[in-house]
């Protein structure tokens, strides 16, 4: 993902905060650098974005220049940006299930995620009802009416056509409740630094050294800033709160004993 997708930002506990110098109808403006700024600093690991995709191996055979194109089983890039009908769609190939990639449909099938939500599947131009399908660990989508999703599809033909299947779906982690009110604050205080508001709590990044009667102004390294540290607590501690190694326990295990790993359904 490139760029902030969805961050909600929440007004309620500082409406308060606003400068009176700058005009309400610029609060989006200062919402998007508030927002961009966290999604930098907590290492873009927060925000929804709705994506559409056309799952296809890239190793189908006959068809048209762009039949079977999809980046999943052969490596390179996972996305492929392809023109069909006049709408531009992210072509994927998800890795088959554990039928392996020689099948030729699969019933589990490995989406980019983290997998949020799922909007809609097309599939030979019908919209698949939700209650034959679901996500495991917000990457697979598994059908659970015992049909199998196709491998291979017509990419020159738009989705209401036979043949052709796509999904819609939300990809990304929600942002928490502290990150809206993290985003909420450092607008807030990023306007106030525009309008020269005495008010403001962001450092000014400036720092003095007097010796002997002569002083000395030196423009930090910033390093603090790309780091997500802002001097206010509010913003520092959920930034920090989000980037910190996690403490992990031990664990033994046994090279003679295969692990097994269980699914887990994350949506609906």
């Amino acid at each position: 993902m490139a760029g902030t997708c969805e961050w909600p930002v929440a007004w309620s506990s500082c409406e308060d905060c606003w400068p009176e110098g700058i005009d309400e109808a610029d609060r989006p403006l200062y919402e998007e650098m508030a927002t961009n700024l966290l999604w930098e600093w907590t290492e873009r690991r927060f925000g929804v974005c709705t994506e559409t995709i056309r799952p296809c191996r890239r190793n189908c055979v006959g068809g048209d220049t762009f039949r079977g194109r999809g980046p999943y089983v052969d490596g390179g890039s996972p996305w492929a940006p392809v023109l069909v009908g006049g709408q531009w769609f992210n072509i994927s190939c998800g890795s088959c299930g554990p039928d392996a990639c020689g099948c030729s449909e699969t019933a589990s099938l490995a989406l980019p995620g983290p997998v949020h939500a799922v909007t809609k599947v097309l599939l030979d131009g019908e919209v698949l009802d939700p209650s034959r399908y679901r996500i495991d660990d917000r990457r697979w989508l598994v059908r659970t009416d015992g049909g199998r999703w196709p491998t291979c599809q017509d990419m020159t033909a738009d989705t209401s056509e036979e043949g052709t299947w796509a999904i819609t779906y939300e990809r990304g982690t929600p942002v928490p409740l502290n990150g809206q009110v993290a985003a909420a604050r450092l607008a807030c205080e990023l306007a106030k630094a525009v309008c020269g508001d005495s008010s403001c709590a962001l450092p000014k990044r400036v720092q003095t050294v007097s010796r002997q009667g002569v002083t000395v102004a030196l423009l930090d390294s910033f390093d603090d800033v790309e780091k997500g540290r802002t001097g206010i607590w509010l913003i520092d501690s959920w930034v920090a709160s989000v980037t910190m190694p996690p403490k992990r326990g031990g664990g033994v295990y046994s090279v003679d004993i295969p692990r097994q790993r269980s699914r887990r359904t994350t949506w609906p």
